[in-house]
């Protein structure tokens, strides 16, 4: 897949999901699916965009769900053969009519696929009947995907957040149709856990990127080829010491390696238990040992 930090003319006739996919979820899924598939000789686009220096004024409590490393393996999967992501500041005053006339002249349009919620132009303000009426004397189809409901409820990136910052990973699991993850680099901790024979690694999240519920996770991973399970502690270690980050660190059971300075993808599965304050390293030693034998009974014996 071919990657553009900034909007370029493409050279082919294209079919172009819009939209920000920051989970790339089971909605974001059906949309880009309508531009993956069934356009026979359109090249598959998604037009998407950055928000590291400004964020649309309807996404005020924003919080980044994944890395841009897994969105983009994630629509590299889906099929998509280029990604156009600007930052946000790029477009964001681009009335409504320019950012048609963009999409015809620049990027080669003919198939346009956004959800039902869809919306552009300077302050948001076009929705997807302004969409339609703008594109059709460039000839341009547009494909708006309905809600996609999971329990009776459309799945939005809202809920995923909601589920995650309240730990409950397994319907987050459930609305984003992958075991949700993050792959920040190892970085050097106090290597206590090599001391008493459970060593960790060491994964910071950066101050834009949502932060799960503190506790404990069964999670996997894979080095190589392999896969591994592993206890995953998401929070500031309490009982060894309170960092003024929150960070996770995970027990690879049944691997033993330096990862340091690698991007690791670690998967969480299920929230174990609160993160808490252990009298002493012993009790902490027993409280992890038992979740290693958690996580082997219900997932490692039945891979």
């Amino acid at each position: 897949m071919k990657y553009f930090q900034h909007i370029k003319p493409i050279q082919q006739p294209t079919a172009i999901a819009l939209g920000l996919f920051d989970g790339v979820h089971r909605g974001h899924q059906a949309v880009i699916r309508q531009a993956v598939e069934g356009n026979q000789g359109l090249m598959p686009v998604v037009l998407s965009f950055h928000t590291r220096h400004a964020i649309p004024a309807n996404k005020s409590n924003f919080s980044m769900i994944i890395t841009d490393r897994i969105k983009q393996d994630l629509l590299e999967k889906l099929g998509v053969r280029i990604l156009i992501e600007p930052d946000f500041v790029e477009i964001r005053d681009l009335k409504a009519e320019q950012f048609i006339q963009l999409l015809a002249d620049q990027l080669q349009v003919k198939v346009i696929a956004c959800g039902y919620n869809y919306h552009f132009g300077k302050g948001g303000k076009g929705d997807v009947d302004l969409l339609r009426k703008l594109a059709e004397p460039y000839g341009i189809q547009v494909k708006s995907m309905p809600p996609l409901l999971d329990d009776g409820e459309p799945i939005s990136s809202t809920r995923i957040r909601q589920a995650i910052a309240e730990g409950n990973i397994q319907q987050a699991n459930c609305l984003l149709g992958y075991e949700y993850c993050f792959d920040f680099p190892v970085v050097t901790g106090a290597q206590l856990g090599r001391t008493i024979g459970l060593p960790t690694i060491n994964q910071v999240f950066r101050s834009e990127f949502l932060i799960p519920k503190f506790g404990v996770y069964a999670s996997y991973l894979y080095i190589g080829h392999k896969k591994y399970y592993g206890v995953t502690n998401v929070g500031v270690k309490p009982t060894v010491h309170n960092t003024s980050f929150p960070l996770a660190e995970t027990h690879i059971i049944g691997f033993e390696g330096d990862l340091y300075g690698k991007n690791i993808k670690v998967h969480l599965l299920e929230y174990l238990r609160p993160e808490q304050k252990f009298s002493g390293i012993p009790e902490l030693k027993a409280a992890i040992q038992e979740n290693v034998n958690q996580i082997q009974q219900r997932y490692a014996k039945k891979s």
